[in-house]
């Protein structure tokens, strides 16, 4: 009896060295038929590379403290950026982060609640994303009313530096 108990326990303990657990399997090649064909991409892998989540939330950081000089090398020299209230830009980073400073001078202060953020590698374009989604408080200067809004934003990354985002507010 003894020997079979002993024998049970190297076989348990040679076979639990042996377990493949924290390895996890490829993803299966998507097979499924859609009812939608998405205009953009739906070759995604998920997560993407982190480094480029890290440096679009520092980004995001640095305007939140008001840091905007400080946001430029982390900008390729042009930047595409539409907002949710429909303006269009596409032009020099050092006359963006113009525009952002003037954003922020507007304010007392602000703050991001961010809620959950996503690195994404868009396969059949070469493509790596950030996605962002947060709570913004802004908390305008004497005589503005302070105001909190749901958004989430989509920051293109490409040989390391930022070159285009855009952003989605929710309606109230």
């Amino acid at each position: 009896m003894k020997k079979s108990f002993v024998f049970a326990a190297v076989a348990l303990m040679l076979a639990a060295c042996n377990s493949k657990t924290g390895q996890t399997a490829a993803p299966a090649k998507d097979t499924l038929t859609y009812t939608y064909k998405a205009t953009y991409s739906s070759d995604v892998t998920v997560p993407g590379n982190p480094v480029n989540a890290q440096k679009v939330l520092q980004v995001w950081k640095m305007f939140e403290t008001a840091n905007i000089q400080a946001m430029k090398p982390y900008f390729a020299d042009t930047v595409k950026y539409d907002d949710a209230g429909g303006m269009h830009f596409y032009g020099p980073t050092d006359k963006l982060l113009a525009y952002a400073k003037q954003d922020i001078d507007g304010l007392d202060s602000m703050r991001f609640d961010i809620v959950m953020w996503q690195s994404a590698h868009i396969n059949d374009k070469n493509e790596d994303w950030v996605n962002i989604w947060s709570k913004e408080r802004r908390y305008p200067k004497k005589g503005g009313k302070a105001d909190t809004v749901l958004m989430q934003e989509n920051w293109k990354v490409k040989n390391g530096k930022i070159v285009a985002f855009d952003q989605y507010l929710a309606k109230k």
